[in-house]
């Protein structure tokens, strides 16, 4: 089962048959959009597994041979079937009607197909196993899917969707075509086992597809980053992030909370680090918070703003006091610790703050809300991507967004809070900020001001917030705008070659499409990029996108890319020997027509000989491993989710994506500033947009694949990051108190045990 999807069947309820339908015409019109690229691929898929299954019953004696007779006969009515399955399952979604028998559990998904008696165990069993594979397969990027198709169907993302493009749908109509064809389970459980088999290497380059087209749709176009550095222990309905925060904090013995007991040689084993400090500046200064002056006799009544917090009045009164009056501060000044410089260093104020105020509080929940922001301060402070002399920045802000979260805990939950806005969007101004002086001396007076403003203005009103988040974003607006004018001659040189060549931009774009969701050897992918990428344009230009040739040329590509994978059944091994031939011819006259010289053909066409050879025996093939996007040495923002395809990768990057640069041993850090219409060219810039570098998606894959271009952080917001930090710190602490290797959460806690969940 899928993290996310544990996680809902733990915390969610029970589902009803009926389900939210797309209610936006705009969003019922992508959802449809969606479909059809999902059909075609679906359907391709289909149709080249039941072509290819003439082996289907060569050792199976209950099968005679007019049953095989009749079976072949049958494949094209099979297909026709499934096409129609497909569609009666997604109108029947869109009308509202939720899968029958559904679970929150995908791979069960098999279970509602036992609809006859079934004496073959092994078959069952069979089919369940490929359940769990094809599962497994579409995890990459069905989770990203699921979330944008939440979107559309208007339903929180927090909860398991519905989804028509899932891998149960997918299932459900290969058994409801198969049962319906061949009636004879022995004929219709093992072409179902086959042809459900058959999808698994094709289901994750479907969803990729159907991702990209979302995200092209401007439907959550960041969340495949999101959900790369999101931790799989992380709820998928926020709301549940506090109490599961609580439950992992209290289940953790006290000798791996060293930061809450404030032991300073356990802290540092817990590499929890705090400042080395002799004593709590804030236990000694609990006493000297002044208390409201009484009410002169006959005088009119005074209103104290904190009273409005009832039970946490007297928190809020000290910490409002500590806001203005920093004890840290002036122990800091007079007392500074040796090594220790706090002009440039910030110190993580919230632990030392909670020891001196915990008995103050009433409810465990507010203890928890103190302690995670113990932790967010801790890892924006380590955070690698904001350069250290701005992180002190950052400093003046813990009192603040204390109080702003014991006044509204749905900052937690409510991605639009302002105090949460604002420290995103602050952090987000700082990422990279040093590479260019100007701007980091512009930010840091800028920063230092609103931070002097919050601390100066904030009593209870959250629109302090809000008003600074306006002010903010006039500053990130000025100077992205200052950018925009630097790399208007890149952009309007890039616009300018997309349209002048626009044949080869759509041809690079059904290529990117075409090598999407599998790792393609390297030379089979040099030659579609670069010979046969000539040729399909030549084609197009000479004869158009909807001509004969121009299929016949797409068609070339898929059976090579088809052809150069291992084949394990006599079926696909008997089809690869049939087209060899032709396809040879087809590409030697296709490398003529863009005169590509004898010796470099000769030179490809030896490689793909070696690789059918390896594919006619796949016992001899050995597993290329995946390159990934390497990132940064040490950075905390590296994704929690390893990157499984760099050219997908980068083929998907968005808008805000920030990469070092290695020219010649000096580094130069850049964001994706700008990306043309069809993702020929991107742009990267620095902060004012002096350093700018334009490269096509195929050429950044390549520097990235040597190491000349590295990761540094993806556009996603601070708190995403620093909860599934946090999550992940805790469990690997339950995890080290228990001698676990892998931190897990347990997903069936007995009934009204909330505090059963562990990790």
């Amino acid at each position: 089962m899928r993290p996310h999807a544990r996680l809902a069947e733990t915390y969610g309820g029970t589902h009803s048959n009926k389900a939210s339908v797309p209610t936006n015409a705009a969003h019922l019109a992508i959802a449809r959009e969606c479909f059809e690229l999902f059909h075609s691929l679906s359907t391709g898929a289909a149709k080249l597994s039941i072509e290819t299954s003439n082996d289907l019953f060569e050792l199976d004696a209950r099968v005679t041979i007019e049953e095989v007779h009749e079976f072949r006969s049958k494949r094209s009515e099979w297909v026709a079937a499934f096409d129609a399955a497909l569609r009666d399952l997604f109108e029947k979604r869109l009308a509202g009607t939720r899968r029958k028998a559904r679970r929150p559990d995908p791979l069960q998904a098999f279970d509602a197909l036992r609809v006859v008696s079934d004496n073959d165990a092994s078959k069952q069993s069979a089919l369940e196993r490929i359940s769990r594979r094809l599962d497994e397969a579409a995890r990459p990027e069905l989770d990203a899917l699921e979330w944008r198709m939440s979107v559309l169907f208007g339903e929180a993302p927090g909860r398991e969707v519905d989804n028509p493009l899932g891998p149960a749908y997918v299932l459900d109509a290969i058994g409801m075509t198969s049962r319906s064809i061949y009636p004879e389970p022995r004929i219709w459980k093992p072409l179902m086992e086959r042809v459900a088999g058959d999808f698994v290497p094709a289901i994750n380059k479907t969803y990729l597809q159907v991702n990209r087209l979302l995200a092209q749709r401007r439907i959550l176009p960041e969340i495949g980053a999101v959900l790369r550095a999101r931790s799989d222990l992380r709820p998928a309905d926020d709301g549940r992030l506090l109490p599961l925060f609580s439950r992992l904090l209290n289940d953790i013995h006290p000798s791996f909370q060293a930061w809450r007991t404030l032991d300073l040689s356990a802290a540092a084993a817990a590499t929890y680090n705090l400042a080395p400090l002799s004593c709590n500046p804030y236990q000694a200064a609990v006493a000297d918070v002044p208390t409201p002056p009484p009410k002169a006799s006959g005088a009119f009544p005074q209103l104290n703003a904190m009273m409005v917090s009832g039970t946490l009045s007297s928190v809020m009164e000290t910490l409002d006091h500590w806001q203005r009056n920093d004890p840290l501060d002036e122990y800091l000044r007079t007392n500074p610790p040796a090594g220790f410089d706090p002009a440039t260093t910030p110190v993580n104020r919230i632990p030392w703050i909670h020891a001196a105020i915990a008995p103050k509080f009433a409810e465990e929940s507010n203890r928890s809300i103190v302690d995670v922001l113990g932790f967010l301060f801790d890892y924006l402070f380590r955070d690698s991507s904001i350069p250290p002399r701005l992180r002190k920045t950052f400093e003046g802000l813990q009192v603040p967004f204390l109080k702003a979260a014991l006044l509204d805990p749905t900052m937690f939950t409510d991605k639009t809070n302002a105090p949460r806005r604002l420290l995103d969007e602050l952090a987000a101004a700082a990422v990279c900020a040093e590479d260019d002086e100007l701007y980091a001396e512009a930010y840091g007076t800028f920063a230092a001001r609103i931070v002097a403003g919050i601390r100066a203005g904030f009593v209870m009103d959250l629109d302090v917030f809000s008003y600074a988040c306006e002010v903010l974003q006039k500053f990130t607006d000025h100077w992205q705008q200052k950018t925009a004018r630097t790399m208007q001659p890149q952009v309007d040189a890039g616009l300018a070659a997309e349209e002048r060549d626009a044949d080869r931009s759509r041809v690079r774009v059904l290529i990117r499409d075409k090598l999407s969701g599998i790792n393609v050897p390297f030379d089979i992918r040099t030659f579609v990029a670069t010979v046969w990428a000539d040729y399909m344009v030549s084609v197009r230009v000479a004869d158009g996108v909807k001509s004969d040739t121009y299929a016949a040329s797409v068609k070339l590509m898929d059976d090579m890319l088809w052809s150069s994978t291992a084949k394990r059944r006599p079926g696909q091994k008997a089809r690869l020997s049939l087209m060899i031939p032709p396809m040879i011819r087809s590409l030697r006259a296709g490398a003529a027509a863009v005169k590509v010289s004898d010796e470099k053909i000769d030179s490809f066409l030896g490689v793909l000989y070696n690789l059918h050879m390896a594919a006619i025996n796949p016992a001899e093939v050995k597993a290329t491993p995946a390159r990934v996007a390497p990132g940064m040495p040490g950075s905390s923002s590296e994704p929690k989710h390893k990157i499984e395809n760099l050219h997908d990768f980068v083929a998907d990057l968005v808008l805000g994506t920030w990469l070092a640069f290695d020219q010649d041993g000096s580094i130069k850090k850049s964001r994706l500033s700008w990306i043309s219409p069809w993702r020929a060219t991107y742009i990267f810039a620095n902060r004012s947009g002096s350093i700018l570098k334009a490269f096509t998606p195929e050429e950044l894959a390549w520097e990235m694949s040597t190491g000349r271009v590295t990761l540094i952080q993806e556009p996603v917001p601070l708190f995403e990051r620093a909860m599934s930090s946090t999550l992940e710190y805790l469990a690997g602490q339950k995890a080290r108190q228990n001698g676990d290797k892998h931190p897990t959460v347990e997903t069936a806690p007995p009934p009204d045990n909330a505090d059963a969940a562990r990790v």
